[in-house]
């Protein structure tokens, strides 16, 4: 019997039918945003939102507030008056007075605060709805300048480079270990990275409640967490060919990879509080993100450890860069960029990448670890690599 041949415009028009329910499900919904409200009222009513806006953040400049709102609400909101300790204040705005959805502005108050003083900033709209944000201790906000961005630098490199290289010291002990004890290394890598994993999703799902309700926080830290999973899978497949898996210098530039978009992360976080003017924490975060990140190079080190060649120097320079220069620039954009949506997503980015370089290191472990994923030394030191980040942990928390 033979085969039917299916014809080119017939492939063409199935296609096309493909989309159908795409199209009638775009319509469907269409009818519904249109008209239903109406169909609401079948069941009851909501009361109507809060007529508030959002105070993003507070910023103080000589003689100066700047104080930058959103409109969380489906309405538009009028800014209608502003105070400072209970006192109105004339203001000005930069951008529109009557704000749309999700729209934002910066207010502008003429005001001689003094530091380290508590201060508290209202911001009442036309229907008399009043937000209210209390700092404790005002503090001047950095401007961008060539010494602040040299700091922010320097911050970055003793939080991310400095401790990555001192980790990957551990190479040439490595190197001389059984395979077995390989094993376990490799172990705890994964341990590391499931921690890092977890915590960045978390940093993330932490930071997106703290999101107006509209913006669809939860939707995007899954997008970041799907876009760099199946990014680094991608990247994976290119660099190991098909049907193979990441191994040696493959796999450590994966880790290094998935280190890197963590500490990004790490270096806005740091970046941000030095920006509020939180010094102190910003000062305890850069301690403990250097103990917290020699393990990282650690971490780095296992799977070039596997190679038979001694890898050069200019390679675990490139790996040690890879992994500890995104902390660089999250420092300078935590310091100068005012932008939530930025964090949420970063450390979103960051699970995603952390936990696709955890599969890829599961399977070398499997394939290469006597005994494979259910071996003494495997579970051993994949347990040892979380207790150890929790450990180190504790010290930047």
């Amino acid at each position: 019997m033979a085969a039917s041949v299916e014809t080119p415009s017939r492939a063409y028009a199935w296609r096309l039918w493909a989309l159908l329910p795409l199209v009638l499900l775009a319509l469907v919904v269409g009818v519904f945003v249109a008209r239903g409200d109406s169909l609401l009222e079948l069941v009851g009513q909501s009361p109507p939102a809060a007529d508030a806006v959002d105070i993003r953040r507070v910023e103080f400049h000589p003689g100066q507030l700047r104080i930058h709102v959103t409109n969380p609400q489906t309405d538009a909101i009028k800014i209608a008056l502003v105070t400072v300790d209970d006192a109105i204040v004339p203001f000005t705005t930069e951008g529109p007075a009557k704000l749309g959805r999700l729209r934002s502005s910066t207010v502008v108050v003429a005001y001689d605060w003094v530091k380290d003083e508590p201060i508290s900033v209202g911001i009442t709209s036309s229907t008399g709805i009043e937000t209210v944000k209390d700092i404790p201790a005002a503090v001047e906000t950095p401007s961008a300048s060539a010494r602040g961005f040299l700091g922010y630098g320097i911050i970055g490199l003793f939080v991310g480079i400095v401790p990555i290289a001192l980790g990957l010291l551990w190479l040439p002990s490595l190197r001389r270990t059984s395979p077995e004890w390989l094993a376990a290394f490799m172990a705890l890598t994964a341990g590391l990275l499931s921690f890092l994993g977890v915590e960045a999703l978390a940093e993330s799902f932490q930071l997106q409640a703290t999101l107006p309700g509209s913006t669809g926080g939860a939707g995007l830290v899954l997008l970041g967490v799907a876009l760099s999973f199946l990014g680094m899978t991608l990247l994976s497949t290119r660099l190991s060919g098909k049907g193979s898996h990441a191994k040696g210098m493959t796999l450590a530039l994966l880790v290094a990879l998935g280190i890197g978009v963590h500490n990004l992360g790490e270096g806005l976080a740091i970046g941000t509080s030095f920006a509020f003017g939180e010094l102190q924490l910003g000062t305890f975060l850069i301690v403990g993100f250097m103990l917290h990140n020699v393990t990282e190079g650690l971490g780095i080190a296992a799977p070039v450890a596997e190679g038979r060649a001694a890898p050069s120097f200019s390679r675990l320079a490139v790996l040690t860069l890879i992994a500890g220069a995104p902390a660089i620039l999250g420092a300078w954009i935590g310091g100068y960029v005012t932008n939530d949506i930025l964090g949420v997503l970063f450390f979103a980015l960051a699970a995603g990448a952390a936990l696709q370089v955890v599969v890829e290191v599961s399977r070398f472990v499997a394939r290469r670890a006597p005994g494979g994923l259910s071996s003494g030394y495997a579970v051993g030191g994949y347990v040892a690599g979380i207790a150890v980040m929790y450990g180190t942990g504790l010290l930047a928390a």
